[in-house]
């Protein structure tokens, strides 16, 4: 298979004429045939702004492109690489066992971080008032709890409840996840659901949606991003179909792409739901 080694070879060097330079392992991972987030040259602690796919078939082709640099780029080789039966056999049995070796290695970090999350909880104290995040944007303390070294915490649970990540900020409003952890499908309520029928609201950050909760008084979820805004919306239409469901879009108008408004369309038309835009901005 060295005529996909060559491949791979290229496609790094085409993202590296670009400048995106990744810090870490990622020919293996580029391998499976999936997207994946990569660290970069220049990106701050905790940060994966590169990204790439690239699908090796019989005239190898993919993408990549960096966030912060504000780079997209689609790519292809210009060969066709005549693979014979065998050959197509042998590189579908590797994908397979790549991708099966990703997903196992996935579920045990997973699973390490989610032990570490529950750790962190456990040890951490009461949040207060006067936490710089809670004063600021006017949170309501008891629901979160604080480490020794003041970073507050928001649990992320699943829909059977458990938890999986914590979700940490800093003063400032630096926001970080546990290293190697779940995110998709995970939450954060807020109020009480009681009620068939009641009113709901779904939107990406806590602070977000405690505010839309302090102001409305409907009980309130966030899903702490855009990615995982539909996931969200997906499971807890399945578990709670009789809820009045309104998706609250985040309005990323300094982006490119206004990322915030379309993962909110995008849930409210996969449930059925309305949708609550910014001031001034339609849906």
């Amino acid at each position: 298979m060295s005529r996909y080694s060559d491949a791979l070879a290229d496609f790094i060097s085409a993202m590296e004429i670009e400048g995106i330079r990744a810090v870490e392992p990622i020919l293996q991972r580029l391998s499976s045939g999936e997207l994946i987030r990569f660290r970069c040259e220049g990106d701050g602690q905790g940060r994966q702004n590169g990204w790439a796919v690239l699908y090796l078939d019989e005239r190898p082709a993919g993408a990549f492109g960096n966030y912060r640099l504000g780079i997209s780029r689609k790519w292809r080789i210009d060969q066709d690489l005549g693979l014979t039966a065998e050959e197509r056999q042998a590189l579908q049995r590797e994908w397979a066992e790549a991708k099966q070796r990703r997903q196992e290695e996935k579920l045990r970090s997973e699973e390490e971080a989610a032990k570490d999350a529950f750790d962190l909880w456990s040890s951490s104290g009461r949040a207060l008032s006067d936490h710089p995040y809670v004063a600021r944007k006017q949170l309501d303390a008891i629901r979160y709890r604080v480490t020794r070294d003041g970073w507050l915490l928001v649990p992320m649970i699943d829909a059977s409840g458990d938890l999986w990540n914590v979700q940490r900020i800093a003063g400032d409003g630096t926001k970080r996840f546990m290293r190697g952890g779940r995110t998709q499908g995970l939450f954060f309520p807020i109020g009480q659901f009681t009620q068939r029928g009641e009113r709901t609201c779904i939107g990406e950050g806590v602070a977000t949606m405690e505010a839309v909760h302090r102001a409305s008084g409907y009980p309130c979820i966030a899903s702490f991003s855009a990615k995982n805004l539909l996931p969200v919306a997906r499971l807890w239409y399945a578990a709670r179909p009789d809820l009045d469901y309104i998706i609250c879009a985040d309005d990323d108008a300094h982006l490119d792409r206004n990322i915030g408004v379309e993962a909110a369309q995008a849930a409210a038309e996969e449930i059925g739901a309305r949708i609550a835009t910014p001031i001034g901005r339609a849906a």
